[in-house]
């Protein structure tokens, strides 16, 4: 093997840990789970609150959907708590299509909680997703 090679192997490998630290020592290592889990852009570009795998202190009073464009909540179902129950939280029938949805909570006991939403475009575009969140 050329020795110009192998010598750039042998500084990447040296460089690799200091790269690793530099990278774990950035701005989001004083961030709690909530606020990481918030600026963490999904796929689909939907953004949630509580986002997904949130771990909080207090129950969420309601839950919101911010969308890349207009959509209208369509369901929401929420399934957890010490019951493990699901519950269909009532939506806005006539709403008029929003970037950012929102629809009230019911009150939530600690536990684990998944919220399954729906949302429809007015031209006709359907999105849905799940969202996992722990209130402790």
């Amino acid at each position: 093997m050329n020795r110009s090679i192998l010598a750039g192997f042998a500084i990447l490998a040296a460089l690799a840990p200091v790269s690793l630290a530099h990278a774990q020592s950035q701005p989001h290592a004083g961030m709690s789970a909530q606020e990481h889990a918030a600026m963490q852009a999904p796929a689909n570009g939907v953004v949630t609150t509580p986002a997904d795998n949130a771990m909080l202190s207090a129950a969420p009073t309601a839950f919101s959907a911010t969308f890349p464009h207009a959509m209208v909540l369509t369901s929401l179902r929420l399934t957890g708590g010490p019951s493990g129950q699901a519950v269909d939280v009532a939506v806005s029938a006539d709403a008029a299509p929003a970037t950012m949805v929102r629809a009230p909570l019911p009150t939530m006991a600690p536990g684990s909680y998944t919220a399954a939403w729906a949302a429809n475009g007015p031209d006709g575009h359907e999105m849905n997703g799940v969202v996992r969140f722990m209130v402790h």
